[in-house]
């Protein structure tokens, strides 16, 4: 497990611990937006085995993101220790009535310099579905571009979907 914990104006993004587990189950569950595919079920089981993971490997993260102390999104993925290093952000899920508004992006912003600052990382890779609109706005909000398409990779609703994998590369002189 990677422990990450990063706080600025009003919000917090924190590891997840073993109790957060079923908060993350309901606030899922409870949630009618979300940047994702709604059809999908999210069940504790998958959860729990998730935090698993993260909590048994050294280059997992699993990450709360609080506003006011309320759960507003999560974030998971991996640190890849290899030259040069890179992140992989797997998972970004946040309220969908924030993605059209700066803290969604500023969330992403800030862990990214968090990572440069403190452990030099300056590659960061993420994926998202072609017609996620919302996801790709904030991305590119981020400063990441296409790095390459996988054609048919998705099924989502029997359909095939294009993924879009993403990259920035952090540069220290073009700071956010």
């Amino acid at each position: 497990m990677f422990n990450i914990d990063i706080m600025f104006d009003d919000v917090s993004i924190m590891s997840v611990e073993k109790e957060d587990i079923t908060k993350i189950e309901d606030w899922i569950n409870s949630k009618q937006g979300f940047n994702i595919d709604a059809s999908q079920d999210y069940g504790i089981v998958d959860f729990y085995e998730r935090y698993l993971e993260y909590y048994v490997s050294e280059g997992e993260y699993f990450l709360k993101v609080l506003r006011d102390s309320e759960l507003i999104g999560i974030i998971k993925g991996r640190i890849e220790f290899k030259n040069p290093n890179e992140v992989w952000i797997m998972c970004y899920l946040i309220e969908l009535g924030l993605c059209d508004v700066d803290v969604a992006t500023k969330i992403i912003d800030e862990f990214i310099k968090h990572l440069y600052k403190n452990y030099g990382i300056r590659n960061f890779y993420t994926f998202v579905s072609a017609d996620n609109k919302g996801m790709m706005k904030i991305w590119k909000n981020n400063n990441f571009e296409i790095s390459r398409v996988t054609s048919n990779f998705l099924e989502i609703n029997s359909k095939d979907k294009d993924i879009l994998i993403l990259k920035k590369e952090f540069n220290v002189n073009k700071m956010k």
